[in-house]
């Protein structure tokens, strides 16, 4: 277990479905296991949950939707995308989209990409 979540972070579930609020918080799981130096905090406007790297500052986030949820990386667009599996077309953004019954992309293959986003 990662600890107690960040003021807001359970009032960003409350409007989605029982799957998609586990989904959410098993990804934070997953990224904070991961990279424990990592800083959280919810951004009510983006509706997601920001991961911040200490000396990299603002790297990810956890975007929880109507079926999936999406983990953003911040220069997505320039990671190299070993798998074939970051979506979006926008200058910056790139994402993984994880559904609750879906077993690709896997949680090796986000943290693999979490890696690359702090190299």
């Amino acid at each position: 277990m990662t600890g107690v979540a960040p003021p807001g972070f359970e009032e960003l579930l409350e409007d989605h479905c029982a799957s998609i609020g586990a989904l959410t918080r098993h990804l934070r799981e997953v990224i904070l296991s991961a990279r424990p130096e990592l800083t959280e905090r919810v951004y009510r406007g983006w509706h997601g949950l920001g991961f911040r790297h200490p000396s990299r500052g603002y790297v990810a986030a956890v975007f929880p939707g109507t079926d999936c949820v999406s983990v953003g990386f911040e220069h997505g667009a320039d990671l190299p995308d070993p798998h074939g599996l970051l979506e979006g077309t926008g200058k910056r953004l790139r994402y993984l989209r994880f559904k609750p019954d879906d077993s690709a992309p896997t949680h090796e293959h986000l943290i693999e990409y979490l890696d690359l986003a702090l190299a």
